[in-house]
């Protein structure tokens, strides 16, 4: 294992950036969609789930302190059931990665370089995130810890200009959700971002304390930022032109004018973009390399991180188009993730209560 230690602001912070990550960016305008003027409320049940799920994790995490996911599967299922688990999750997690890099290739492609072949994009991100992983976790946090407060704090210029645009108007009427419908509809948010918050589960053992606090934080404190961006979508734009917006909060930014010398400041937002998605591909990235570490019981990760890269390339170009990427998410992301999120969980949580009943007895 790693001889790596990171204190536990620097895991709430990595906590904070991967649930916050690219989901302010991707979810607002299809949460627009279906609640309309309504979609912040969205986050508060989602989110609700989501850190009642991480509680079953550290749960989890309890039985077998100072190992990490795949560690527990092997510990509690066995060589043989245990080691598949832990497979699985490996492989969860490298999709996890293709998912995020295929993000970054839409967004460029679609709004920047549309002449630019898609895979440039992702051969220069996962050459940065390879050397990141190889540099170890310390590097990532520390690089996290930098980066997390400029990324705030343009995010705050960006809402301090454009206040006004607000127009409170924009959220009436309030409070017309259809519970049930609106539930089934968006299920799907608490797949991404929440259930993929499972990955950080292979970062506990080298949290030097306190790391199920900050777990438990960094999801409620991106949760209440993600509350913000989707309001200030709303009141921005409106119901209508943000719900036809695959990207509405770049389109808010290149409206920016201050004066009549400086507009089209989608720049700023664009950097931004690519920090957070450093960030989130650089956690998940070092945690798929970690899990085939310990899994194969290898000692040095340049050898499974270089190769790496080319599969998660690979795996990033299997949807067509970003159309095909919302239709995979709204059909099918939630039962897909709700296997590594609940089900392999609780199941990891009978065996291991199993293996300790066996053992007083």
């Amino acid at each position: 294992m790693e001889q790596a230690r990171i204190s536990s602001w620097q895991f709430f912070l990595l906590t904070f950036m991967y649930v916050l990550g690219t989901t302010f960016f991707l979810r607002p305008g299809g949460l627009i969609a279906v609640a309309r003027q309504d979609a912040w409320m969205i986050w508060l049940w989602t989110g609700a789930i989501g850190v009642a799920m991480a509680y079953l994790w550290m749960k989890l995490a309890a039985y077998y302190p100072g190992l990490s996911i795949v560690q527990v599967c092997t510990k509690a299922g066995g060589k043989l059931a245990g080691g598949f688990i832990a497979m699985c999750y490996i492989g969860f997690f490298v999709q996890l990665a293709s998912w995020v890099v295929r993000n970054l290739g839409d967004f460029m492609k679609s709004t920047l370089m549309p002449h630019t072949p898609i895979t440039v994009f992702h051969v220069m991100i996962l050459a940065v995130v390879c050397y990141a992983t190889v540099k170890g976790l310390e590097s990532i946090a520390r690089t996290n810890e930098m980066l997390t407060p400029i990324i705030l704090l343009t995010f705050i210029i960006i809402c301090f200009l454009m206040l006004p645009e607000w127009n409170t108007d924009r959220f009436q009427p309030a409070f017309r959700l259809e519970v049930w419908k609106t539930m089934k509809e968006t299920r799907n948010v608490i797949a991404f971002p929440y259930i993929e918050s499972i990955v950080l589960m292979m970062m506990f053992p080298y949290v030097k304390s306190r790391q199920k606090a900050s777990f438990v934080w960094g999801m409620t404190i991106a949760t209440l930022i993600l509350v913000a961006v989707t309001a200030f979508t709303v009141g921005v734009l409106g119901v209508t032109r943000a719900s036809h917006e695959t990207y509405p909060l770049y389109v808010i930014v290149q409206e920016i004018r201050i004066g009549s010398l400086i507009e089209h400041l989608e720049a700023s937002i664009t950097v931004i973009l690519l920090v957070a998605i450093f960030i989130k591909l650089s956690t998940t990235f070092y945690c798929a390399v970690t899990g085939i570490c310990q899994l194969f019981q290898l000692t040095d990760r340049t050898w499974v991180a270089v190769p790496l890269t080319l599969i998660v390339s690979g795996l990033s170009l299997s949807n067509e188009n970003v159309v095909e990427n919302i239709s995979w998410d709204k059909r099918y992301v939630f039962e897909y993730e709700l296997i590594f999120g609940l089900f392999f969980p609780l199941l990891l949580l009978v065996l291991a209560w199993l293996r300790k009943r066996r053992v007083q007895h």
